[in-house]
């Protein structure tokens, strides 16, 4: 007889404190709630590349981004690895990321162990891709003058490349 009391107050206590959602759907997971667009892993890494690009003032017309799985490695978990490609010549944006590609590679790498896309997938890292249409006389000039003026001449890079001071690790 105290086993069936127990049973009973503990299923009353269940039924009372059960929410009607959970019932209704006892397997929703908390990427459903989010009410992100339907997608993959690979939309979740497209999201997440958008999203730093547009934070470093990169528009959509300038670089657009193509997520690829690589691999599928033991346990299931499937590789992943980023594509920007510079489709237009913006000054900034495109500086932006040429200058700042590594760090901009090491934040996304960050982003992606900080959430959820770790624990089901692996990030490789990103990968630039550079489109012809950069490849405009205008554009190559203009950059060419911006890296002269940010490294000097073939002359003074090789004097002061002789008198260098490795990196320490």
């Amino acid at each position: 007889m105290e086993a069936s009391k127990k049973n009973f107050v503990s299923e009353f206590l269940g039924r009372l404190f059960r929410s009607p959602l959970a019932a209704a759907s006892e397997h929703q997971t908390d990427y459903q709630a989010l009410g992100h667009s339907s997608g993959g892993l690979d939309a979740e890494y497209q999201r997440l590349v958008e999203h730093h690009l547009r934070r470093w003032g990169v528009p959509a017309a300038c670089a657009s981004v193509d997520i690829q799985q690589i691999e599928q490695r033991k346990g299931r978990r499937e590789v992943f690895v980023a594509t920007i490609c510079l489709n237009t010549w913006d000054r900034n944006s495109v500086l932006r990321i040429l200058i700042g590609f590594p760090m901009l590679d090491k934040k996304i790498r960050q982003a992606v162990a900080a959430l959820w896309l770790a624990d089901v997938s692996d990030f490789e890292g990103v990968q630039l891709k550079v489109s012809p249409v950069l490849n405009d006389p205008a554009a190559a000039t203009e950059l060419r003058h911006l890296l002269v003026s940010l490294t000097g001449t073939r002359e003074a890079a090789g004097r002061r490349a002789q008198g260098a001071v490795p990196l320490a690790n």
